[in-house]
Formats: structure tokens, C-alpha cells, sequence
């Protein structure tokens, strides 16, 4: 069955028409025709929302999210970019241009320009470039932890109850070192008293914890959260202000 393609074109032109400031994506494509009459565009107000950019390698899904980014801080909405390869730092510098670009730019329905955005950039551990951001063990928390050693619902309720008096008795867990000297503590005769009133810590089950933390340490654990000399940075682009 052939489309009618005017009438698809006209319900993609309708359908993402929306009163108030949006975010323009692109426009149309039919067949491998630009329709740039029928502009892809999503409300500001639904930017709050979860979303999925999903393609294969190579479709634009990184450059999706920069023109999403740029565009919210040019309305004045702070945007924070997890970075990993790096391939948005160039938010902060003006883009070279090209005749290609200009031309892909134009068929979509969109004027383009070199300019800038402003940009802070943070470093998870402090590595690099960027305000250095640290996470402890106390602010990671017992369910993602468990979940990232795949502890089962009696270890995971186990862990929990660690976090549970580390908090009562103030000690603050900055690292692995300090868990596992919690674990070992409460499982001792001098500090197994301190949760029997909580239903206690099995020695079998502090094991397993133990011997995952251990291996998570020495396998996939992030530095930087153990010392602040780790990982890469990230990126944020914080909204125009005047005068920029």
C-alpha cells in the first residue's frame, strides 16, 4: 500500500505544532525527502519528562542531545550532561561551520550560527579538568550497593541494617574500608550486642557481603570513590545569563 505522503507530512506538521516555547529537533523525512514545512519540535514545558534517544551507531544520537542542550540553555534552563567520551565539551567553544552543515542545517528548516554556551565542567574524583565531585559510601547507600553486588533480599536487608546503625552511631562511611570495618565490628563478640535488638547480623551472610565487597573493589569499583585522582569528567551547560 502506497503512503500518501501530503497527508503524512500534514499530520507530522500538526502533530508536533505547539503554543509556547519549544525545542526544535528537526523535521520530516519521507522516502529520503526533507520535509522542512513539517518541523519536529517538543513543548519546554514536557523537557521535565523522561525520555529515549535510540538509533545505531552513527545516526545522531549524541548530536540530538547537544542540539537539546543547547537549545534549553539558550532559553535559560541548566542542563547536567553525563560526558563520558567527551563528545560534548565543545559546547563551550563557537563551531567551525561548513558548507555541508549549512546546507544540512537549512534543508531541516533551521538557521544556523557558530556561538558558544556556557559551560562548568565537574570531574567525578577529581581528575582532570572540572570541579572535582566526590561521592562516600554512606551517600551511595544500601540499595544501590546491593544492587550493584547482586546481593539477594536477605544480604541486601543485611546491608541495610549495617547503613541503619552506622547512621545511629554517626560514623560516617567515606569508603569500603569503613563498611568492611563496620561488618567486621558487629560481627565481633564485643559489638554483635549493638543489633540485637534489630534481629542481629548473621556471620554466614556478613561473609558474603565481605567477600563481594572485596571482589567489587578489586574488579569494577570506582576511584573516585576511594581517593579524589579518578575518572572522567563531565560536563554541564549552565543557562545564558546577561551579558554572555
Amino acid at each position: 500500500m502506497e503512503r500518501d505522503g501530503s497527508e503524512l507530512i500534514a499530520g507530522i506538521s500538526s502533530g508536533y505544532t505547539f503554543e509556547g516555547p519549544s525545542i526544535h529537533l528537526g523535521a520530516a523525512v519521507l522516502d529520503g525527502e526533507v520535509y522542512p514545512e513539517a518541523a519536529v519540535r517538543l513543548p519546554l514545558a514536557m523537557m521535565n519528562r523522561h525520555g529515549l534517544v535510540a538509533g545505531a551507531t552513527g545516526t545522531g544520537k549524541t548530536i540530538t542531545l547537544q542540539v537539546m542542550a543547547e537549545q534549553l540553555s539558550a532559553q535559560g534552563v541548566p542542563v547536567f550532561l553525563a560526558d563520558i567520551k567527551g563528545d560534548l565539551t565543545g559546547l563551550s567553544t563557537p563551531g567551525p561551520g561548513g558548507e555541508k552543515l549549512l546546507a544540512r542545517t537549512l534543508s531541516v528548516g533551521q538557521q544556523w550560527s557558530a556561538r558558544s554556551f556556557p559551560v562548568e565542567y565537574f570531574s567525578l574524583g577529581g581528575q582532570g579538568a572540572g570541579v572535582p565531585i566526590r561521592a562516600t559510601i554512606s551517600e551511595f547507600g544500601p540499595l544501590l550497593l546491593s544492587r550493584v553486588m547482586d546481593l539477594n533480599e536477605t544480604q541486601e536487608s543485611s546491608l541495610t541494617l549495617i547503613f541503619h546503625y552506622a547512621d545511629l552511631a554517626g560514623l560516617e562511611l567515606l569508603n569500603l574500608a569503613d563498611l568492611r570495618a563496620v561488618i567486621s565490628f558487629l560481627t565481633s563478640d564485643e559489638g554483635k550486642t549493638a543489633l540485637k535488638d534489630l534481629g542481629g547480623l548473621s556471620k554466614a551472610t556478613a561473609g558474603v557481603i565481605l567477600r563481594e565487597l572485596i571482589t567489587l573493589e578489586r574488579r569494577t569499583w570506582p576511584d573516585s570513590l576511594e581517593n579524589p585522582n579518578s575518572t572522567p569528567p563531565i560536563c554541564s551547560a549552565r543557562p545564558r545569563t546577561a551579558g554572555e
